[in-house]
């Protein structure tokens, strides 16, 4: 019996390590004389690399190529002091870790460190289905837009898991987007009805 749960707690770190490593794609760490380094693994073809104030100006983006992994050492001495955020941002997923420039230094806020996984959507026989995870009970703002823009539906929830199916078959065939917005942050997905 005791073997049984040494095995299944094992099997329960092991996961756990995993799902750690899968979530921390980014790492972000400071280095000397207000430089911030940023390491990242499994670079996908058109992710983004940003450095974005509060205000929500981009002071650096840099569209990445594919790769194994990525090293760049950031400069924010030239920076005015405040509250700056490192975005890694690709079509499943937005990392965001914020970083605090004082006069004499650089603070990387480890655990106020965000990730947003991008809702899972199909679409089979004009029904939509999406499922958002949202494990940091943000808000969260699901719209559908047809090619004009127009927005034809939108709903707002804070919880953790929502399942929605939508019934497009009332609406002309086209091209449809569903946007999904988790605490700010937003992913964009389109669908074709025919």
């Amino acid at each position: 019996m005791k073997n049984v749960i040494k095995k299944g707690l094992l099997s329960v770190a092991l996961l756990t390590a995993i799902a750690a490593q899968a979530t921390n794609k980014i790492i972000v760490k400071t280095s000397n004389n207000k430089k911030v380094e940023i390491a990242m693994t499994s670079v996908i073809e058109g992710e983004v690399l940003s450095i974005v104030d509060t205000k929500d100006e981009v002071l650096y983006s840099e569209v990445l190529k594919e790769g194994n992994w990525l090293h760049k050492t950031l400069d924010f001495s030239g920076v005015p002091q405040g509250i700056y955020f490192v975005e890694s941002k690709d079509t499943n997923k937005i990392e965001i870790t914020p970083v605090v420039v004082a006069e004499n230094n650089v603070t990387i806020l480890k655990a106020a460190k965000k990730v947003f996984k991008a809702p899972s959507i199909s679409l089979n026989d004009k029904i939509a289905k999406v499922l958002i995870n949202n494990f940091t009970k943000s808000e969260v703002a699901l719209s559908i837009f047809d090619s004009k823009g127009i927005e034809i539906y939108n709903t707002h929830n804070h919880e953790i898991l929502t399942y929605s199916a939508f019934d497009l078959h009332n609406l002309p065939a086209g091209d449809y987007v569903i946007t999904t917005t988790i605490d700010g942050y937003t992913f964009d997905e389109k669908i074709t009805v025919k």
